[in-house]
């Protein structure tokens, strides 16, 4: 008895040397040296390729990743020395500051005192003190005359308790000093900068002054604090010192946060806000007013922190 047509052998022997003849071109087409058995060939050549594409897109994924890394460690570094650079220099120019306003002189011509001593017989005693004055502010006068011809653009010093201490410029633009030092040193700390639009003397009923809140808590990043009541109350007044040597003593009346395009900014220009309207809560007998201006340092680019201070 027959288990297979004559049919179906030669089905199968037809099959078989295709497949031969597949096996013999390829082997034909291989390299010298890289012939491989029919079992070997079929059962191992895939696997092969496999590992070779993964161990290519992993070596890639590791070079991509220490890329990534290098570049921010060196974004990272580069910020570090860049805020040790802008310190520096302001420590330096440090040496030129009026840590104190210049005290008011008594009026002599006042009745006397509760105790009953009249001024004038303390004339001398206040005489003495107008020489300390005098020595003080021609002092002064000398170190801001070196600060001018380092900067021709600087117009003053600005002091907060110890929270702020830096010189104040005024450029041609509000963007000259975004990311300029005082002494023109390219570096994002800036420097603190008075609107372009306002006048250099600080005697225009509202002056602007603008500052980074940088992420080493210099510059202008301290007035975030006014934004806490108790803040405001330990630390109520800005000293500001201009060219000339005239001292000027702010107290900060209110704090707020607002966004880029605030009416405050438009205060003095043509067509702008009134002082009534930026000041609703402003001291009855104020008479020039300070606006301080940092960003926020959130996600939004565009949020502000707004200081208000007057003389009063």
């Amino acid at each position: 008895m027959k288990l297979f047509s004559s049919k179906s052998k030669r089905k199968r022997q037809v099959r078989g040397s295709k497949t031969d003849k597949k096996y013999e071109s390829r082997l034909k087409r291989a390299k010298p040296g890289t012939t491989k058995t029919k079992r070997s060939y079929n059962r191992s050549s895939r696997p092969v390729r496999s590992l070779t594409r993964m161990h290519y897109i992993y070596g890639s994924m590791i070079v991509l990743g220490a890329v990534f890394i290098t570049v921010a460690l060196r974004v990272i570094i580069g910020g570090l020395n860049e805020d040790a650079a802008a310190r520096t220099e302001y420590d330096q120019l440090r040496a030129y500051s009026p840590a104190t306003p210049i005290p008011a002189t008594p009026d002599t011509t006042t009745a006397p005192d509760d105790d009953g001593r009249n001024y004038v017989d303390e004339i001398e005693e206040f005489e003495e003190e107008d020489e300390a004055d005098a020595e003080y502010l021609n002092m002064r006068l000398l170190s801001f005359d070196e600060l001018a011809a380092m900067n021709r653009d600087f117009i003053g010093w600005i002091h907060v308790s110890n929270h702020i201490d830096y010189p104040v410029v005024r450029g041609t633009d509000n963007s000259r000093y975004i990311n300029t030092t005082f002494l023109g040193n390219r570096n994002t700390a800036g420097t603190i900068f008075m609107d372009y639009r306002n006048t250099n003397d600080f005697e225009e009923q509202i002056s602007i002054l603008y500052g980074h809140n940088t992420r080493d808590g210099t510059m202008f990043s301290p007035i975030a604090n006014y934004l806490d009541p108790d803040f405001q109350r330990r630390n109520p007044h800005i000293f500001i010192t201009t060219r000339d040597g005239k001292s000027l003593t702010y107290r900060v009346f209110a704090a707020k946060i607002t966004d880029a395009w605030d009416m405050a900014y438009t205060v003095g220009v043509t067509g702008g806000a009134s002082a009534s309207n930026v000041f609703p809560n402003a001291p009855e007998n104020a008479s020039q007013f300070l606006i301080l201006s940092t960003c926020t340092r959130n996600t939004n680019d565009d949020e502000r922190i707004l200081v208000y201070a007057a003389i009063t």
